[in-house]
């Protein structure tokens, strides 16, 4: 894993009168650090259906300067980001910024040294199946946070010059999820009537990069390891997987050894988890280069996951039998609600049915009660017919 530069910078929540130099008081600071606490909430709320081995797996690829540079040059491409070099790239410890930071596991700082200056990166991986439409939001508190930093711990006559400039915040977003990505990418879209202001409302946006619209031709055009996990990560369905194994297998063999380990750590923390003989055997098989042992090898490992989660299955299905009625209950009170609006369509019905999360079931019966069409209701939980 990657160093990561610390840095002994004082958080908001421990600052006094004194240690607050640049104009900020100590009741904007606490003031900042409501807003902070709250959108905290909000993100434990939203992130309680988050798969965290997705979260943990991403953000260990991404945290070797390597494979977040061939990211960044394949995917979003600007035209500095091209010659840049690892020596290019500091990972920021992000507990520099805010004591809030720490509790999420899917975002990185990254201060990019450029011929022109430094920019940083936050690199937010949002890998979740709904929509989060608060995202501009987020970001602009996240963006504002590095940016009190940098002018609280900068140089103070250099602060007050005309010349002085703030470093420049580049917002990119991964997302992961099997639906379209829906939610604004403009600050401005949160911003009621903010076409009354024209250029005078706050405005930014962020770069999306959504796993599932990546064309895949273009992620075979090159052999990283980010490539392969993007085509891994496109596959939703035991079908998906099985069609073209033996491509994505060669072109896993044909990387490095180092890229094949982390690979292969990357599969067994997010797609399914090897044992150490499983593991080796694995690598065994890639390392021989018979296609058929390979492709034979790996979907006995898809399968053996399936078997595992049926006999889990029936060891958890006598509790799971008490909440069931209340989950049947709580999807006909859903839908009476929505058939109140109009008809709803065949997909939401299915979306809603095929629900087993008595606690998103719940959020959805609150969001039903309230809305004022279906339409509503179905941006409200993500789900747009396209």
């Amino acid at each position: 894993m990657e160093q990561i530069e610390k840095k002994e910078y004082l958080c908001y929540d421990n600052c006094n009168d004194k240690e607050w130099k640049t104009g900020y008081s100590k009741e904007e600071g606490d003031s900042f650090n409501k807003i902070m606490n709250n959108l905290e909430n909000e993100g434990k709320l939203q992130r309680q259906n988050t798969d965290n081995p997705h979260d943990k797996g991403y953000k260990r690829i991404f945290s070797i300067k390597k494979n977040f540079l061939d990211f960044i040059k394949k995917y979003i491409g600007f035209d500095w980001m091209i010659e840049l070099t690892e020596k290019d790239l500091v990972l920021i410890d992000k507990e520099f910024i805010t004591d809030q930071f720490d509790t999420y596991e899917s975002d990185l700082v990254y201060k990019v040294n450029t011929k022109k200056g430094s920019v940083y990166l936050f690199f937010l991986l949002e890998l979740q199946s709904y929509n989060d439409f608060t995202m501009p939001f987020r970001l602009l508190v996240y963006i504002t946070a590095i940016w009190l930093d940098y002018f609280k711990n900068c140089d103070k006559d250099a602060s007050r010059k005309k010349s002085f400039r703030l470093p420049a915040v580049v917002p990119i977003v991964l997302h992961n999820g099997g639906r379209s990505w829906t939610a604004s990418s403009r600050f401005k879209e949160m911003i009621d009537k903010a076409e009354l202001f024209g250029n005078y409302a706050v405005d930014f946006e962020y770069v999306l990069v959504s796993i599932k619209n990546l064309d895949t031709a273009q992620i075979r055009q090159s052999n990283t390891l980010v490539d392969n996990i993007f085509l891994a990560d496109k596959k939703r369905t035991r079908k998906e997987w099985t069609e073209n194994m033996s491509e994505l297998l060669q072109r896993i063999r044909e990387m490095e050894t180092e890229d094949l380990n982390e690979w292969i750590t990357w599969f067994s923390n997010v797609i399914r988890k090897l044992n150490e003989d499983e593991r080796n055997l694995f690598i065994e098989q890639i390392r021989k280069g018979d296609v058929k042992c390979m492709c034979s090898s790996f979907e006995r490992l898809l399968m053996k996951e399936n078997a595992r989660g049926e006999k889990k299955g029936e060891a958890r299905g006598r509790k799971e039998g008490k909440i069931e009625g209340k989950i049947e209950g709580k999807i006909e009170d859903i839908l009476e609600l929505l058939e109140e609006l109009g008809e709803p369509s065949e997909a939401l019905r299915k979306y809603i049915m095929e629900q087993t999360d008595l606690e998103l079931l719940s959020k959805c019966h609150k969001i039903a009660a309230r809305t004022e069409s279906i339409e509503e209701f179905e941006e409200s939980i993500g789900l747009v017919q396209l």
